[in-house]
């Protein structure tokens, strides 16, 4: 369509009866140009393959740019995505220009920074930074970590941004591999490395909290950090502590929140009584439990009888995180080693065979632990089988030990003791009601199941009635099977029907 020959009122047609598709690759070879976006706009809306296509002429890239304005966050990552396939169709593959790049990011940046230089919106806009790893693929910070991956030639030129390089600093601390950070890059990224928008936010002591945990987190993503501003970052994680009280926490409530505060005080701690509390934290933390006997930990012809050592099955059972945290914090030269040993006693026999056995231990922690007494059998939890169970003085108490002991293990190992509970045929009514609905009306066998359910419900329709509106919603981890019983017969509004014969909630005799 060469424009010369056309007269606008054609040219407008013709534009008009193209498709989509058609414009764009007129677009791509000069023949629609700026001239013809009223012609466009009229019939289509700006999408970002025709963005692209403008781009593609260096004297249109301006126009392209500010194009950009009429696209949203994930229209803005297509403009890029549209690239290769605006040029399949020619022999070159020139690089996407750089200021539409920095123009995409620039857009994607800003709320970003509104949130950062806004003390009330500081603390969310870390977050939402920290968070953007691409988990929700919506999100402009999502959006933009994916951006900036794939464009590592623009990082300098964005840090340098006087609006919107803070955004850029934090997202390449956050989430770029450290190798592809040089010292130059790495240095232009430093103010942003303690996370100073939160120094001053409102609800300081979640601020506090959440800086310390990015300082930390920055520290071992880049350990060089540590060697630019050893200072700086130090102080600005005992200001984080002072502020935030983490050392405060309960620990049998926040178990997981106690190891990341331990382990980020013995990354970038330096203050000796801070780390002396952050060990003595992990001391309160409950004993794992070691579970040996279960189905899956049944020896095979490719068993390795050390894999039934103490401090093995605490590593598979994923259990030896407290120990894990206990060594990171005694690697730290500031923690007084007085503080270690005396945690060191209070532990699990299997936590100090892995602490003494464990590569990365310092030697003399190592030595400490070796110096404890070995009880290696202390304080693991053995499943039985019926057969071994048959020759048990009282196997219903031991059914319940197991029952009591499961609150305090991994969530499958959990769920495997309430498995061998409910295939016992040592277990009773009391045991039953104990267990999660979920596992004993979709793990028991199917006459079991209907044993269950006829005892349960009986001839009563208003019990059948109650499972019926209870079993419409799908089956949680929480609710057990005697809370299911209790509110069966509640809903019994039937006269003269015996429920402790009847009904699974109130006996305690085997079904």
């Amino acid at each position: 369509m060469p424009r010369t020959t056309l007269t606008p009122g054609l040219r407008a047609r013709l534009i008009d009866a193209s498709s989509p598709e058609q414009i764009v690759a007129m677009a791509a070879t000069g023949t629609v140009t700026a001239n013809d976006l009223p012609t466009i706009t009229a019939r289509h809306r700006i999408w970002p393959a025709l963005i692209t296509a403008f781009a593609v002429h260096p004297h249109q890239v301006n126009l392209a740019t500010d194009l950009l304005d009429h696209l949203g966050p994930e229209d803005l990552e297509n403009v890029l995505a549209c690239w290769n396939d605006v040029h399949s169709a020619r022999l070159s593959h020139p690089n996407i220009p750089g200021p539409l790049v920095e123009a995409i990011c620039h857009r994607l940046t800003a709320p970003l920074a509104a949130d950062l230089t806004a003390p009330p919106t500081a603390l969310g806009g870390i977050r939402r930074i920290a968070n953007g790893n691409g988990d929700r693929p919506a999100d402009c910070e999502d959006i933009l970590w994916r951006i900036l991956d794939a464009h590592p030639h623009q990082w300098p030129s964005l840090t340098a941004d006087p609006c919107f390089g803070q955004v850029v600093r934090h997202m390449l601390l956050e989430h770029a591999p450290t190798q592809k950070l040089d010292d130059a890059l790495l240095i232009a990224c430093l103010p942003a490395a303690t996370c100073p928008e939160l120094s001053n936010a409102p609800h300081h002591i979640a601020a506090a909290r959440e800086r310390l945990r990015r300082i930390a987190h920055r520290a071992r993503q880049h350990p060089r950090l540590l060697t630019l501003i050893p200072d700086t970052l130090h102080a600005a994680a005992a200001d984080s502590v002072t502020q935030g009280h983490p050392l405060r926490l309960t620990p049998r409530a926040d178990f997981p929140g106690i190891l990341r505060i331990v382990e980020d005080l013995a990354t970038v701690g330096t203050d000796p009584k801070q780390l002396a509390l952050a060990t003595q934290l992990l001391t309160k933390l409950p004993w794992p439990l070691l579970v040996t006997g279960l189905p899956r930990l049944t020896p095979t012809a490719w068993h390795n009888p050390h894999d039934d050592e103490p401090h093995q099955l605490l590593e598979r059972q994923y259990q030896h995180c407290r120990a894990q945290a206990l060594v990171r914090i005694a690697s730290n030269p500031a923690t007084p080693s007085s503080a270690v040993t005396t945690a060191l006693a209070t532990l699990h026999p299997a936590e100090t065979a892995w602490i003494r056995l464990h590569p990365d231990t310092p030697l003399w922690c190592a030595r400490a632990a070796a110096a404890l007494p070995a009880t290696p059998e202390l304080g693991i939890l053995r499943i039985l089988t019926d057969s071994e169970l048959d020759d048990h003085p009282d196997p219903t108490n031991t059914l319940q030990t197991w029952l009591d002991a499961r609150h305090c293990a991994d969530p499958w190992v959990y769920d495997d003791i309430s498995s061998a509970v409910l295939r016992s045929r040592h277990r009773t009514t009391a045991h039953l009601r104990q267990l999660t609905t979920r596992h004993v009306l979709t793990q028991s066998p199917p006459p079991m199941t209907a044993q269950l359910i006829l005892s349960t419900c009986g001839s009563n329709p208003s019990r059948w009635a109650a499972l019926l509106n209870a079993l419409e919603s799908p089956l949680d981890d929480e609710t057990t099977f005697g809370q299911l019983a209790d509110q069966i017969a509640q809903a019994d509004s039937t006269p003269g029907v015996d429920r402790d014969t009847s009904s699974v909630a109130g006996t305690h005799s085997s079904p």
